[in-house]
């Protein structure tokens, strides 16, 4: 190309013409100083953050076997739904750290709990034989002390109520009472002993009889004839029935103390369906029948 030619040129951008040496340019002047102005003020584009390992690695875990998942792992709440905005590393830390929390505090209640469990039923064999008569002596009797019976055999014995509880409840496991005393056995002693609560002299008398006409144990007579005198303060919140029906479960239960032997169905729930009641308001006026025969006869 010989030195010192111009051309002319149109400009590409603005359409004006200009003269420039290179006759290959697309651009005038001011329209290049423009452009370079503005890919100087461009910023870069963002780089796309690379893909962690760890989030498929624990993507993978979660679709693991079945076995090794609770069934109230599916998210079923909204709330619990919601979190899937939030971003997955932080909703994970989010549903990790609350576990940590609970199951830290529970193992400590729980250590907690069971240290001093330990140090109350450290009791010697005599304290426990203790509690156990003081207990068989109570239901034996009927008798049931302001506060309860467990209450008044820690006070009395100056020992942790705790103590008491455990042991009874050790005890209780291998009394198997009511699983050998069968309910024609049950209905016997209920009705035997209203038959002759107006006969004896003495409640032990009573049980004795009871015990010599069914061929039963004298414990079991009187562990059975407790529990039907047992949960006045239990129902005190149970509605009151009218006087109708009051009446109508009475003589309802006089028909089944007159009968040789139970019926098929259970007592509550079968005179609660013939007077219209309920099973526990069945339960509550039977039971202060019961009672109130007893304190009339023995005080």
């Amino acid at each position: 190309m010989p030195s010192g030619m111009i051309f002319r040129r149109d400009c590409d951008r603005c359409g004006k013409s200009f003269l420039s040496p290179d006759r290959k340019t697309k651009l005038c002047p001011r329209c290049t100083g423009k452009v370079r102005h503005n890919i100087q003020k461009e910023p870069l584009p963002p780089k796309k953050p690379p893909q962690k390992v760890p989030a498929k690695k624990e993507k993978t875990l979660v679709k693991g076997p079945s076995s090794e998942l609770p069934p109230d792992s599916i998210i079923q709440n909204p709330k619990e739904i919601s979190t899937k905005e939030i971003p997955e590393e932080a909703a994970k830390a989010k549903e990790q750290k609350k576990p940590d929390r609970k199951q830290t505090a529970g193992k400590v209640t729980a250590a907690q709990k069971d240290d001093k469990v330990e140090e109350e039923i450290k009791l010697t064999e005599a304290q426990e034989q203790e509690i156990i008569g003081r207990y068989q002596d109570y239901v034996q009797e009927m008798q049931r002390p302001p506060g309860g019976r467990r209450k008044t055999i820690a006070r009395d014995m100056g020992i942790p109520l705790q103590a008491v509880i455990q042991t009874l409840r050790k005890w209780s496991q291998g009394d198997l009472f009511l699983q050998r005393l069968i309910r024609e056995n049950r209905f016997l002693i209920e009705k035997s002993y209203f038959q002759y609560l107006e006969e004896e002299t003495s409640f032990s008398a009573l049980k004795k009889r009871i015990a010599q006409e069914t061929g039963l144990d004298l414990w079991e007579v009187a562990r059975y004839l407790d529990l039907l005198h047992d949960g006045e303060d239990k129902l005190r919140n149970v509605p009151d029935v009218s006087g109708e029906q009051e009446a109508a479960i009475l003589s309802e239960y006089q028909k089944y103390l007159s009968g040789t032997a139970p019926p098929s169905a259970f007592l509550h729930p079968l005179i609660a369906e013939r007077t219209g009641v309920t099973p526990k308001q069945v339960y509550k006026v039977l039971l202060a029948c019961r009672l109130k025969r007893f304190r009339e006869r023995w005080g």
